[in-house]
């Protein structure tokens, strides 16, 4: 007990630690024990009053800890830091904490035990980020990275239909990144990777290049497109290499194959049947050629150069073009250009967005052409009470129609102004005033739980009215819900228009399924049947 004693008391004269500030200090090969009080049972130390164990990279704290020599230690209600993570754990013994709670900026992890190595070493990992669900066999926490081994990741809330798994990985926990040779999980099937990124603070950006629809003509579209073909070293979602394998107009005359690859801003693609050519682009320049084009507006040959330059708030992309079609043929110069204005002060905002474009045909008869816009948004928002007013219109100043449809900026106005309160909402909409003109007056009422419900009046081409409800969203927690979004529209006496969009969540996706008949549109909308389906990350 004396030879002990000696030796806390030479422990506290030579470490300068947090724990060496404490009355009674203890020099072990684990450690620097430390308490205010010092108590002796049997061949057990104990130490209460703000009990602590440092070693290098931890500190643990606790009401009182139990150290015997050659058994290790042992206390109950840890708090303190371990490489940089806030640390709080259930038990200590031996040598390992229990029911371990970490936490480092927005990540919080939990682990079954934690080995007080150098560095230390969690068994049984659980981490929980903003974008991703972790777990991992085995971390080895070290101040600036983990090392994973057993690694595996998902976004989904529910279960791991879409997961990213691999054999051991490397986390930096100030950015988030992740790096190891990865496998991309889906459903039951795997995809080996190779070396791949991933950052746990946002979502990956993953959508499904499954297109299955059909159009008011009867024809159907089914293939993929942007059908991902990951290189090694890239991150999860950011995949830049991509296919394109479409059938479009399916049942009709019109039906044509589309093969296509694309590489950022580099890429080509095959078209066969209706306008069956070539297309390709490279970065700001393009290049077509169609030898039977499916209508007079498609060029037989096109070319072009296109570049996009940005200063803050202003985007202008002049370009140089040749294009040939059954009408026209010669070169366009143009530029477009729109400047983006946004202000805040308190509750109320501002946006601005004026916009021109202008175009020339030298060696050629044909006039100039020229398009000018504006786009007006203010508002006002203030607890419940919300107040918008917003302008979009394009005017044609010069008059004339331009020889290509590429230019073609058509004219068109719109003025909308709406107020939201408590769940309720009312909006009036004015669409082209001078040409086709469409009012459109709808009042809604959300509630959280019962769903959204809207009625409209619409003025064009027939007077009709327009009924939706839509459910409320699941909550993400849920692993399994249905959502419905019914339309029914009347005019005349009869229907005009009817609709469904149904959704089926599971752990991981969403699936939609929707459909609409147009019976009797609004100035040229296409009636008939329209279907689609969509399958996207929850």
């Amino acid at each position: 007990m004396k030879r002990w004693l000696w030796l806390c008391a030479l422990g506290g004269l030579a470490l300068a630690g947090p724990c060496a500030e404490r009355p009674y200090t203890l020099e072990t090969e684990d450690g620097l024990l430390g308490g205010e009080n010092l108590s002796y049972d049997g061949e057990v130390l104990v130490f209460e009053g703000k009990a602590c164990l440092e070693r290098e990279g931890v500190f643990l704290q606790a009401p009182s800890l139990r150290y015997q020599k050659g058994k290790g230690f042992w206390a109950e209600g840890l708090e303190g830091e371990a490489e940089g993570w806030r640390l709080s754990a259930q038990r200590l013994e031996g040598r390992a904490l229990y029911a371990v709670r970490l936490e480092k900026e927005r990540l919080r992890a939990q682990v079954e035990s934690l080995l007080l190595e150098n560095p230390p070493l969690g068994q049984g990992v659980f981490l929980q980020t903003p974008s991703y669900r972790v777990r991992a066999k085995e971390a080895r926490f070290q101040r600036r990275e983990v090392r994973l081994k057993g690694f595996l990741a998902t976004s989904c809330p529910c279960g791991e239909d879409l997961r990213l798994a691999m054999e051991e990985a490397r986390f930096d926990p100030a950015t988030g990144g992740l790096l190891g040779e990865a496998r991309l999980g889906l459903w039951g099937l795997e995809v080996p990777l190779g070396e791949a990124r991933a950052n746990v603070n946002r979502r990956p950006a993953l959508e499904s290049p499954l297109v299955l629809g059909s159009g008011p003509d009867g024809g159907w579209t089914l293939g993929l497109r942007g059908f991902p073909l990951p290189r090694p070293g890239e991150e999860v979602g950011g995949w830049e290499r991509r296919l394109t394998l479409l059938g479009q107009g399916l049942g009709t005359k019109g039906a044509a194959l589309v093969l296509g690859l694309r590489e950022g801003g580099k890429g080509a693609e095959v078209q066969f049947g209706s306008g069956a050519g070539v297309r390709a682009f490279l970065d700001d320049v393009y290049l077509a050629a169609v030898p039977t084009p499916p209508d007079p507006a498609t060029p037989s040959l096109e070319a072009l150069y296109r570049p996009t330059f940005r200063l803050e708030g202003l985007t202008v992309s002049p370009f140089a073009r040749y294009a040939a079609t059954s009408r026209a043929q010669g070169l366009t110069l143009g530029a477009e250009g729109e400047y983006r204005f946004a202000y805040q002060e308190g509750p109320f905002t501002l946006e601005l967005a004026p916009y021109a474009l202008l175009t020339f045909y030298p060696g050629s008869p044909y006039a100039p052409y020229a398009a000018l816009g504006l786009g007006l948004r203010g508002g006002y928002q203030e607890g419940d009470l919300g107040l918008r007013a917003e302008y979009a219109g394009r005017l044609e100043p010069l008059g004339f129609t331009p020889p290509f449809a590429y230019e073609k900026r058509g004219e068109f106005q719109r003025l909308s102004v709406s107020a939201d309160y408590l769940g309720l909402s009312l909006g009036y909409t004015l669409e082209n005033p001078l040409g086709n003109r469409i009012d459109r007056l709808e009042g809604g009422y959300r509630d959280p739980a019962l769903g959204t419900f809207r009625l409209a009046y619409l003025r064009g081409s027939h007077e009709e009215i327009r009924f939706g409800y839509a459910m409320p969203l699941p909550d993400r927690a849920c692993c399994q819900a249905f959502w419905l979004a019914p339309e029914l529209g009347l005019s005349g006496g009869g229907l005009s228009r009817y609709g469904l969009t149904f959704r089926y969540y599971d752990g991981c996706f969403a699936y939609e399924l929707r459909a609409q008949t147009v019976l009797k549109g609004q100035y040229g909308e296409a009636q008939g049947p329209s279907f689609s389906f969509g399958l996207f990350l929850r």
